[in-house]
């Protein structure tokens, strides 16, 4: 079995930063450039975000109301500007403990 944080940075963090990254540029009208620069990553990581080549994963994000309520609070908490690009991984962070801490981890994992 891998390490929860080897798991979760290579399996599940990329689903939940395209979540982030469409629902900035969909809900909030942000450029694929613009969301890069706040993500802290590069506009064609943003594109295969966007055209689902990368980070395919979200269904543990969508099936959970939770989930889908921190993801909200933290794409608008970026969204307005109060999470800088360099804060992003910190906020990250929050829904890799939060998915531990409500054993939330698929159970292929």
């Amino acid at each position: 079995m891998k390490p929860m944080c080897e798991y979760m940075i290579n399996e599940l963090l990329p689903g939940f930063r395209a979540l982030v990254a469409k629902k900035l540029i969909e809900d909030h009208g942000f450029s694929q450039t613009q969301v890069a620069a706040m993500l802290d990553t590069t506009q064609p990581a943003i594109s295969q975000y966007k055209r689902d080549l990368r980070g395919r994963k979200t269904e543990v994000f969508l099936k959970n109301p939770s989930l889908l309520g921190l993801l909200e609070e933290i794409t608008k908490s970026i969204a307005r500007g109060e999470v800088k690009p360099e804060q992003t991984g910190y906020e990250f962070c929050r829904v890799c403990k939060f998915i531990r801490d409500n054993n939330l981890l698929p159970a292929d994992s």
